[in-house]
């Protein structure tokens, strides 16, 4: 009977919130509850989806995963995703403008024009480096944004509004670009991408960020990925584990 009350709270401030966090916080509610059907243990999508977009989506997760592994040497994680098809579905998690996907409490959510393996595979970077450094206290005392965003960007493999493409094309036509310190804290990674920019051809901030962890990550390896992250977990710090090793 408690837990029936605590779904009716958590459900009447979700619904009625115009707070983005806490909109997304509806993955928490029973699945029913807002508008999404089971096709397995970790794929929900909405109610109205077509089989087109569902098996489309089911085709992106098996490959996604494999990105996540060729950069992590292996994969730790399984997260819940949530798939929305139409724009109300997506807004009514908070996920609204150009945003295609999220990552929340062990959850993926996207939008329609996220269901492809390079969204799921820049999400599930997120969940897999949360987890591998032991969740939010390491992640929030440690971690910059632009190494976050940088790592789950190369998670990608090719994608040309992040990858060198777009890093050649900021220097090709002397795009202003933020410097690595700019890109620390989620209030500066925010402003940023209000800054600088950011459209359907190129969005600068995620490249600069994939275009520093590329070349740490073409140095460093699998190896000196997974040793960082085990590293941050056991209480080091992020700038002595990721300074260059001669």
């Amino acid at each position: 009977m408690k837990k029936i009350f605590i779904f009716i709270v958590l459900l009447a401030v979700v619904c009625l919130s115009g707070c983005t966090e806490i909109r997304e916080a509806k993955v928490l509610l029973p699945h029913s509850w807002v508008g999404m059907k089971k096709v397995s243990s970790h794929l929900y999508v909405e109610n109205n989806m077509s089989k087109e977009n569902v098996k489309k989506i089911e085709k992106a997760i098996p490959k996604a995963k494999s990105y996540v592994a060729d950069i992590y040497g292996d994969v730790t994680t399984q997260p819940i995703i949530y798939a929305c098809q139409s724009e109300l579905c997506a807004q009514s998690f908070g996920l609204e403008g150009k945003i295609k996907g999220v990552r929340l409490l062990g959850y993926l959510i996207l939008t329609n024009r996220g269901l492809d393996k390079h969204i799921i595979s820049h999400e599930w970077s997120h969940e897999e480096l949360y987890e591998r450094i032991g969740g939010f206290y390491h992640w929030y005392r440690e971690i910059p944004l632009w190494f976050d965003e940088g790592l789950a960007s190369v998670t990608m493999h090719q994608y040309s509004r992040y990858d060198e493409r777009a890093w050649k094309s900021i220097i090709t036509r002397k795009l202003p670009y933020p410097k690595k310190e700019e890109l620390v804290t989620l209030s500066q990674w925010t402003k940023a991408n209000h800054k600088y920019l950011v459209n359907d051809e190129i969005a600068v901030p995620y490249a600069v960020a994939r275009h520093i962890v590329s070349k740490w990550y073409k140095k460093r390896g699998q190896k000196g990925l997974v040793e960082l992250l085990d590293g941050l977990k056991k209480g080091k710090h992020f700038d002595d584990l990721y300074m260059d090793k001669k």
